[in-house]
């Protein structure tokens, strides 16, 4: 096929279990499921780990950061992610080896190829996706983050998708950030980069139909949406090519 249906659609009311228990047993994490972080009290429980855990081009990238609070978000997030597949895998997470794919979007190495994951940060939360199988695309924002919201409507966003979030004043960040978790969580997922194709393929509720070569990626023939809004603000996006009955959100 020469064009992706987008299938978009929302969780509701998603319902947060307590992931901090689960990781005591972490053969039985769920597959697919979502794992949103709170860096202050993740860093303040594993940093004594980082050392032990994370590789040293880790170490060596997380030394990179101006601000503490970004080093600490990317140890954080990074040896969870380890931790985390450690017991998918049944492997030590010390251990665990990344390649990068296309732009250099990372994966598991050859001996554990069915595990797909991704990431995401923002302000004071990051969140990781497991599943099987095919990749996913995950994005987070916190949707009361200050940005002008005019100034990337053209670029980003077709007459359709701008006339819905305009549509009245109460909500447009919102609204915003709900299209654009979408489209990153695609972009995410196909491993493309942010560039001037984003206003010709929609992520409307209901089905969008784009042409792959638009898209970019090599993206598969559908792409199932699934946003879900969380506490203080923040809203999500979990794109993958299979569709899902259930996606379990985890706190830790």
């Amino acid at each position: 096929m020469d064009s992706t249906t987008i299938i978009s659609t929302w969780i509701k009311e998603p319902h947060l279990v307590d992931g901090w228990s689960i990781l005591g047993s972490p053969d039985q994490v769920p597959r697919p499921s979502l794992w949103l972080i709170d860096i202050d009290r993740a860093h303040a429980i594993l940093s004594n780990r980082y050392s032990q855990l994370l590789s040293e081009a880790e170490l060596t990238r997380s030394s990179r950061f101006h601000q503490p609070a970004h080093a600490a978000r990317y140890k954080t997030t990074h040896t969870m992610l380890r931790i985390l597949l450690a017991g998918t895998s049944q492997s030590n997470p010390a251990t665990l080896q990344f390649v990068g794919e296309r732009h250099n979007k990372p994966r598991l190495s050859s001996d554990h190829r069915s595990i797909a994951f991704n990431l995401s940060y923002t302000e004071g939360k990051s969140m990781i996706g497991i599943a099987d199988g095919a990749a996913i695309g995950i994005d987070i924002e916190w949707s009361h983050r200050p940005i002008i919201v005019e100034d990337m409507l053209a670029v980003c966003f077709s007459t359709n998708e701008i006339n819905y979030i305009t549509s009245q004043q109460d909500g447009v960040h919102s609204r915003f950030f709900t299209l654009w978790t979408r489209k990153e969580a695609i972009l995410k997922l196909t491993g493309e980069g942010i560039g001037e194709h984003l206003p010709f393929f929609e992520v409307l509720d209901g089905a969008c139909v784009a042409e792959k070569r638009i898209i970019g990626g090599n993206p598969p023939d559908r792409v199932y949406l699934y946003s879900f809004h969380l506490h203080t603000g923040y809203v999500g996006c979990y794109a993958t090519s299979e569709p899902i009955n259930h996606l379990p959100i985890y706190e830790l």
